[in-house]
């Protein structure tokens, strides 16, 4: 990248990242952005740019000028159809994405994560089990309000050693543009229809993309896909990489009804702070895919660390139970003591509270309706759903049946909340606003019903993003539970 002219497209979280990390890598990056006019965001990300020396440009809408251009990173926000991109491509120039750079320019292995639902919760479970196992692990990618420590992923790559590792959450709009990403350890948690308006309403080419996550994977190289699971697949035939399994009942990491058993390891389920069905299923793959950088990592290095680390598991790894085999990789025992250290991220099934026996939960992380309908199994009693935003061509039709076998309430707001209550069975009460719908459940809700912000939508239409979103509704619901 030494010398390379880079155009940055967006002057978002992503593009600011990229930005910096193409300074420490020796590269002449410039940031163009569509806004013609300056916001408070644009504002305090181009005056930070502008400090190190990087050029902005708003309002940019020229054709390019390939000659004054080596390389485009674009930004998430862009579709893969949008006229800049295909001006670029039209003029020659590579498009890449930001966890492409990433992956060119850092000297440490990636865990990667993604898919529909529990991308969030599976990174960091893995981070915790890798840290716990010894690693330097980086917390980074698409990951973002966890309350995590959390870094920029293309800053985390600049600056990474070779004995760190970036465990990194992957979007499908930041794989629509990679080519060589390779990450050590890949999962896809699972694939549900979402974001079908980025996609022309094709499930089929949202869930190929997710799977663009294993395209670049070899030998050395480790996945950990649910048994079972019809829509994630992972790689078969020569040079494949190594695929780790997990389920109930069988599978590399094997989810009994009282512990989880990892490659000859097992932990109580008693002893981690989390009970959830999707949490458990979060926490198999974390195992698996901690336990994937290790076999890399031993591959690399046969004398080194992790080496040493695997060889004592499988002199430590527990006798196998009737009928199953005897792994040739075995999980150590401190990937599993990971889980303990496990805590509930923000905006993410994040419990605020508990008022005359009527619980508030937060999950403004909720954006299509399978994580609508998963969040609210997840709960025991009545559940009062908070729903609404921009949708994003998805089908409620499934939340509908919930809500008429379950007994639980909806409360609409925001732009679609008229056409989601079509598709709900018109009998649910629209509302102006979030705070409306929050305090017209908290006059229904009785003792033991969990009245939850879960939107099922994107929140553009009424907040910057799910953060603020969250953060407004933490700040509603704790004036009502502090009355």
């Amino acid at each position: 990248m030494k010398g390379l002219r880079v155009a940055v497209l967006g002057l978002g979280r992503s593009g600011v990242s990229a930005a910096k990390a193409l300074l420490l890598v020796g590269a002449r990056p410039v940031v163009l952005d569509e806004a013609s006019e300056t916001t408070p965001k644009t504002a305090k990300h181009g005056e930070e740019l502008e400090d190190l020396g990087v050029p902005v440009v708003l309002g940019w809408a020229s054709p390019w000028d390939s000659d004054s251009i080596d390389l485009v990173v674009t930004s998430p926000s862009l579709p893969r159809d949008h006229p800049r991109l295909l001006e670029a491509i039209g003029e020659g120039l590579e498009v890449i994405s930001e966890p492409e750079l990433a992956y060119r320019i850092t000297r440490a292995p990636i865990v990667a994560i993604t898919g529909t639902n529990g991308k969030s919760t599976t990174t960091v479970m893995t981070w915790l089990c890798l840290r716990e196992a010894g690693e330097d692990a980086l917390l980074c990618g698409n990951i973002y309000g966890s309350g995590y420590e959390e870094t920029p992923l293309s800053e985390a790559a600049a600056s990474a050693t070779p004995e760190q590792t970036l465990v990194a959450e992957i979007s499908s709009f930041q794989l629509e543009w990679v080519k060589q990403f390779r990450p050590a350890s890949a999962g896809i948690t699972n694939v549900a229809p979402d974001h079908l308006n980025r996609y022309g309403g094709s499930f089929e080419a949202y869930a190929a993309t997710k799977h663009r996550l294993f395209a670049q994977q070899g030998r050395s190289d480790t996945v950990a896909v649910r048994m079972g699971d019809p829509l994630v697949r992972a790689p078969s035939g020569v040079g494949s990489p190594l695929a780790l399994t997990f389920g109930p009942g069988s599978g590399d990491a094997n989810l009994g009804a009282e512990r989880l058993a990892v490659l000859g390891q097992e932990i109580a389920w008693k002893d981690v702070p989390f009970q959830e069905p999707h949490n458990r299923l979060n926490a198999a793959m974390a195992t698996l895919l901690a336990v994937g950088l290790l076999r890399r990592r031993a591959l690399d290095d046969p004398g080194g660390r992790a080496a040493s680390l695997l060889d004592q598991a499988l002199s430590e790894r527990l006798p196998a139970r009737e009928g199953a085999s005897e792994p040739k990789l075995a999980a150590p025992r401190s990937v599993l003591e990971g889980l303990k250290k496990f805590r509930p991220l923000q905006h993410r099934m994040e419990r605020l509270g508990e008022r005359d026996g009527v619980a508030i939960i937060n999950n403004s992380m909720c954006t299509n309706p399978a994580a609508v309908v998963a969040s609210a199994r997840a709960l025991s009693g009545r559940r009062h759903l908070l729903l609404g935003g921009t949708n994003k061509e998805l089908d409620f039709i499934p939340l509908r049946a919930h809500l008429a076998s379950t007994g639980d309430a909806a409360y609409l707001f925001g732009r679609d909340a008229s056409s989601l209550n079509e598709m709900l069975g018109r009998r649910w009460p629209v509302y102006a606003s979030m705070a409306e719908s929050f305090e017209a459940a908290c006059r229904s809700a009785k003792p033991g019903e969990t009245i939850m912000l879960a939107p099922g939508c994107a929140s553009m239409d009424q907040f910057e993003d799910f953060v603020e979103r969250g953060n407004v509704f933490k700040q509603i619901a704790q004036e009502w539970l502090s009355r």
